[in-house]
C-alpha cells in the first residue's frame, strides 16, 4: 500500500509540473540556480557597511506559474549578519504594483516571508520569483501565488532570501537580521520610491510565519525606526519540535531530513549528526541541497527514530530540545510590538494549534492586541488559501489604521 501511495504523490506532483510546463509557451529560457549566478556574488568590504546598506540591483519579470506578476520587480542585494554573527551579502525581491496607488496615504510596504523550508539555493524566493524550478516545486514556487494576492492590494512587496546564502535553515538570528534588513534596504532602494511615512507590516505561512514571528519579536530592538503596524502569521511553526514530531512517520516523513541538515548547518556547536545512526548520516549528505519535497518524495513515512544512533537520541533528548527551541517563537524573547493576527486551521497535522494557541497566549500577555483565528475544516494545506481572506483584510485594515479588534 505505501509503495502505491508514494508512487501516487511523486507521480502527481511531478505529472502537475509537466503539464504546467507543456502547456505555458513561456517556459523558453532555464533560469540559472543562485550558485550559478552573478548577482548573488558577494562583494569584499562589506563589515564596516550599516546593516540594510544597498549593494547592487538587477530588474527582473516576476512571475508565477509561468504567468507574469503584475509588478515591476528588482533583485536587490544588501547587507546584513548572517546566523553566526559574520557580515553577509543576502538578496531581496522587491515588487511595486504596476498603476498608482489609491488608497489613503502612502503606498504600503509589505515584507513577504516564504516558508523557504530547504537547504539549497534553488529554494529561495528569488529564483522562484524567476520562474526557477529544479526537478519539483520549491515551497517557494506555489508561494509565488500568494505574492500575486497581495500585488492585487496595491502594496509594494519585498520578499527576503532570509535563510541567506548558504541556506541557514532554522537559524533563527539569521532570520531576524535577513527579514529586518531586507525591509531597511527597500525603503532605501530609490526606483522602488517607498515613502519614509508608508505603513510597513509582515505576513507569512507556514515556515514563513516562523521566520515573520522571530523577526517581529525582535524588531522594537533591532530595528525600532522601522514603522511595524502589523503582523500576519498564518499555519505558524510556533514550536518546531512538534513540528518535526509532526512530520516523523507520515507521508512527507522525509521533511525531517532537511530539518536535521538545517539544524546541523545553522547550529554546528550543537554537532547534530552525533544523534544519528549511519544510515542517518548517509540521508544528511545526500539531502545537502535538498527542498523539504524533495526530501519528503525521497523519504516517505521516514520515522525519525529510524536515524537515531541509540533510542531517545533525537525524539528525546534534551539538549537537542534546546537547540530546536533556539528556532522557535514561542520559546524566543520577546513579542511584536503592533498588533498581531494568528490564524490556523484547527486540525493542522504540521504545525500543532496547541503551540499557535500558546503563542498567541504569550503575546497577549505583553498587552498587545492579539486576534486568534482558527478553523475547524481543514489542515495544514489548505489553511493557507482558506486564511488568505482574513490575513488580507487584517493587514488592509491595520495599513489603514482602522481600529483593531482582539481575542486576548
Amino acid at each position: 500500500m505505501r509503495a502505491v501511495q508514494i508512487a501516487t504523490l511523486r507521480a502527481t506532483v511531478v505529472g502537475a509540473v509537466f503539464a504546467l510546463v507543456t502547456a505555458c509557451a513561456g517556459w523558453a529560457t532555464a533560469v540559472p540556480l543562485p550558485e550559478q549566478d552573478s548577482v548573488y556574488d558577494e562583494p569584499a568590504g562589506l563589515a564596516d557597511l550599516a546593516n540594510g546598506t544597498v549593494l547592487a540591483s538587477r530588474a527582473i519579470e516576476p512571475e508565477s506559474f509561468l504567468q507574469p506578476l503584475p509588478a515591476e520587480a528588482w533583485q536587490v542585494q544588501y547587507k546584513t549578519i548572517d546566523n553566526h554573527g559574520a557580515p553577509r551579502a543576502y538578496i531581496a525581491t522587491v515588487l511595486v504594483p504596476h498603476g498608482e496607488w489609491t488608497g489613503g496615504g502612502p503606498r504600503p510596504l509589505l515584507s513577504y516571508q516564504v516558508a523557504e523550508d530547504g537547504v539549497g539555493s534553488k529554494c529561495a524566493p528569488s529564483y522562484a520569483l524567476r520562474g526557477g524550478i529544479d526537478d519539483v516545486p520549491s515551497n517557494a514556487y506555489t508561494e509565488t501565488g500568494m505574492i500575486r494576492f497581495a500585488l492585487q492590494q496595491g502594496w509594494a512587496l519585498v520578499d527576503p532570501n532570509y535563510q541567506g546564502p548558504d541556506s541557514d535553515l532554522f537559524g533563527a538570528d539569521g532570520y531576524v537580521h535577513g527579514v529586518l534588513d531586507g525591509i531597511r534596504a527597500a525603503r532605501a532602494f530609490a526606483p522602488a520610491a517607498v515613502d519614509p511615512a508608508a505603513p510597513i507590516g509582515m505576513w507569512g505561512y507556514s515556515g514563513g510565519a516562523q521566520a515573520t514571528a522571530i523577526a517581529a519579536q525582535a524588531h522594537s530592538t533591532y530595528a525600532p525606526e522601522l514603522r511595524l503596524t502589523g503582523v500576519a502569521v498564518g499555519g505558524i511553526v510556533a514550536d518546531l519540535e512538534a513540528t518535526m514530531s509532526g512530520f516523523s512517520g507520515g507521508i512527507a516523513g522525509g521533511g525531517a531530513v532537511v530539518g536535521l541538515v538545517g539544524l546541523n548547518r545553522s547550529y554546528p556547536d550543537a554537532h547534530v549528526a552525533q544523534y544519528l545512526n549511519e544510515s542517518g548520516r548517509a540521508m544528511l549528505a545526500a539531502s545537502r541541497t535538498d527542498c523539504l519535497l524533495d526530501a519528503a518524495l525521497a523519504y516517505p513515512f521516514l520515522d525519525a527514530a529510524a536515524l537515531e544512533a541509540w533510542p531517545g537520541s533525537i525524539t528525546n533528548n534534551p539538549e537537542l530540545s534546546e537547540v530546536v527551541r533556539r528556532a522557535s517563537p514561542l520559546f524566543r524573547p520577546g513579542a511584536p510590538g503592533v498588533p498581531v493576527l494568528v490564524y490556523h486551521a484547527v486540525a493542522d497535522e504540521f504545525a500543532p494549534v496547541d503551540a499557535a494557541r500558546a503563542l498567541a497566549g504569550k503575546y497577549c500577555a505583553t498587552g498587545i492586541p492579539v486576534q486568534l483565528v482558527e478553523h475547524s475544516f481543514g489542515e495544514h494545506g489548505t489553511e493557507a488559501m482558506v486564511g488568505l481572506p482574513t490575513a488580507l483584510a487584517y493587514l488592509a485594515d491595520r495599513f489603514a489604521a482602522k481600529p483593531v479588534a482582539s481575542t486576548c
